[in-house]
């Protein structure tokens, strides 16, 4: 039998698990976990949490100034070296960046939250790879 050609949408489709992505031109990362509607909370003037309109839960984040807090606490601080396919690549761990970003402001019970919550979502994908992200020339 012939199949439908909106059975895909139906059925649903086996998507890529979610990944952080760099945007160059507002020099940010953003990583969103769930594929829902979102509030975004300002924490700061380096991270905003994503929440789920519907149960008030983080699912992502945004961390922006990327090249500010790399040259702030340089490059080799954020850098982190792995083995891949035996070819050496070079990621930033994003665990590193939210630290140094939470240690830039004040101290606070509810900013301390914050970074919690983006800490314990850095997720099965805690680096993002320097080919497209140049923090500081080398």
């Amino acid at each position: 039998m012939e199949k439908h050609f909106l059975s895909a949408f139906v059925e649903g489709t086996e998507r890529e698990s979610p990944k952080p992505w760099y945007n160059p031109d507002g020099d940010c990362i953003v990583y969103q976990f769930g594929d829902e509607a979102i509030v975004a909370d300002r924490v700061d003037e380096i991270l905003t949490i994503y929440r789920s309109v519907e149960t008030g839960k983080s699912i992502g984040y945004q961390i922006k100034g990327v090249c500010a807090l790399g040259r702030k606490f340089g490059r080799d601080t954020l850098i982190v070296n792995c083995r891949q396919d035996r070819e050496e690549l070079k990621e930033i761990s994003l665990c590193w960046l939210l630290l140094a970003a939470y240690e830039d402001g004040p101290k606070t019970i509810g900013r301390r939250q914050a970074y919690s919550d983006a800490l314990e979502y850095c997720g099965p994908h805690p680096r993002l790879t320097t080919r497209d992200l140049d923090l500081v020339p080398a």
